[in-house]
C-alpha cells in the first residue's frame, strides 16, 4: 500500500488553505490559521514548513499570504474530517455531507469578509472599492455552495448570510471610526455600495 502523501492534520490545513483561496483569493494569515484551528502560533508555523518541505503547498519567499496548495482538491478530505474522497472519482456524498461541506464554506465566506472589511479600514480603501469586492466574496460563496450539491435558493441564502454578516461588521466598524455616526445610513450606504442590484430582499 503507497504510503498517504500527507497526515489527516496536513490534509485538514490544505483543505482549510484551498477552501479560504477560493473565496478570498489568497491564502489566510498564520494568525487566521492558528484562530480556525484553535493552535498556538508555533504549531501553525511548524505546520507550514512541514507541508512546504513535503512538496504540497509553495510559497515565494517574502510575501505574505502567498501559499498555493500543489495538492488535487480530488485528494483533499473535506474540512470536517471526514475520510478524503477516493482518487480519481467523483463521490457526491449524503446530504449530511453535503450540508455540512456547504456550511464550512459560507463560515469561511463570513471569515473572509470581516476580514476585508477590516483591512479594507486600515490601509484606507474607499468604501466605493471596498465593499464591490464584498459582494464578488459573497457571490463566490454561493457558487461554492450551489457547487456542493446544494439547490439555488439555498446557495441564494448562504450568500445573503454572509451579506448580512458582512453589514453587521461594516456597522461595527463604523461605529468605531466614527461614533456618533447614523446606523441607519450606514447601513444604506452599504447596500447602496455593494452592487446595484443588491438589497435586503
Amino acid at each position: 500500500m503507497q504510503k498517504p502523501r500527507f497526515t489527516e492534520t496536513q490534509g485538514r490545513y490544505l483543505a482549510f488553505l484551498r477552501a479560504y483561496t477560493a473565496v478570498h483569493g489568497h491564502a489566510p494569515s498564520e494568525a487566521e490559521m492558528q484562530d480556525y484551528f484553535k493552535v498556538s502560533p508555533p504549531s501553525v508555523h511548524r505546520m507550514i514548513l512541514a507541508l512546504d518541505q513535503r512538496g504540497l503547498i509553495a510559497r515565494e519567499p517574502g510575501v505574505a499570504r502567498s501559499i498555493r496548495v500543489l495538492v488535487p482538491a480530488a485528494e483533499l478530505p473535506p474540512l470536517d474530517g471526514d475520510e478524503p474522497t477516493p482518487r480519481g472519482r467523483s463521490v457526491a456524498g449524503s446530504a449530511d455531507d453535503l450540508r455540512e461541506r456547504a456550511t464550512i464554506v459560507e463560515q469561511t465566506g463570513r471569515e473572509v469578509v470581516k476580514v476585508m472589511l477590516a483591512r479594507a479600514i486600515a490601509i484606507g480603501i474607499d468604501d466605493a472599492d471596498s465593499l464591490p469586492l464584498i459582494a464578488a466574496a459573497a457571490d463566490a460563496v454561493e457558487n461554492m455552495v450551489r457547487a456542493a450539491g446544494i439547490a439555488p435558493r439555498g446557495a441564494r441564502l448562504a450568500r445573503e448570510r454572509v451579506l448580512d454578516i458582512a453589514e453587521k461588521e461594516y456597522l461595527r466598524l463604523c461605529s468605531e471610526q466614527d461614533e456618533e455616526g447614523d446606523p441607519e445610513e450606514d447601513a444604506a450606504r452599504f447596500w447602496e455600495l455593494l452592487e446595484p442590484e443588491d438589497g435586503h430582499g
